[in-house]
């Protein structure tokens, strides 16, 4: 799958879910910054990670979201002042799809678990460029900073795992900081 196949996935979904009335209604949009290892036919590499994401209800009689998510995780290393000339530094892409379930504990205070398969772009060696097909499962403890019904934003703590099974078999386990906009 080429960059240019999954960057238009992304926009066919997105503008599936702007224009479709039926049963599906856009939820949140957000975004997380963290830290965490990944790997790839290589010991654990220490990497920065960036999350892009959009939650849908999908049908209104389950309490089930469904997460589109794009993460980047890249060595920790390429965001160290450094000559850069003839260096590699090893990345992975990941993009995913996550049933997530939300048990709100108090007025403002929720957890949130998700699962669901993923697909994984390994690039941790220069001379690898492999997709890989496996599993995510997160975990969230977070705040909401609106009533229930109102438009806001709520913050989280999200612990991620993504692991694959075919390939290289690449994973990452990262833990974030996540921001997102609920509708």
């Amino acid at each position: 799958m080429s960059k240019k196949t999954l960057i238009f996935l992304v926009i066919c979904c997105a503008m599936f879910l702007v224009k479709s009335e039926a049963q599906i209604k856009f939820n949140a949009v957000g975004t997380s910054l963290g830290v965490g290892t990944m790997s790839g036919n290589s010991p654990q590499i220490f990497s920065s990670s960036l999350s892009l994401f959009s939650d849908v209800v999908i049908g209104y009689s389950i309490p089930v979201d469904v997460r589109f998510q794009l993460v980047f995780l890249n060595a920790l290393n390429k965001l160290i002042p450094e000559n850069r000339q003839d260096k590699y530094y090893p990345s992975l892409r990941v993009c995913s799809i996550q049933m997530l379930f939300r048990q709100q504990m108090f007025k403002k205070i929720y957890f949130e678990e998700g699962f669901g398969p993923l697909v994984i772009n390994d690039r941790t060696f220069s001379d690898v460029n492999i997709w890989s097909y496996g599993a995510v499962f997160s975990l969230s403890a977070g705040i909401d900073f609106v009533e229930k019904g109102e438009k806001g934003f709520a913050l989280a703590i999200i612990s991620e795992l993504g692991n694959t099974f075919t390939q290289t078999t690449p994973q990452y386990l990262v833990v974030a900081l996540q921001l997102k906009y609920l509708f």
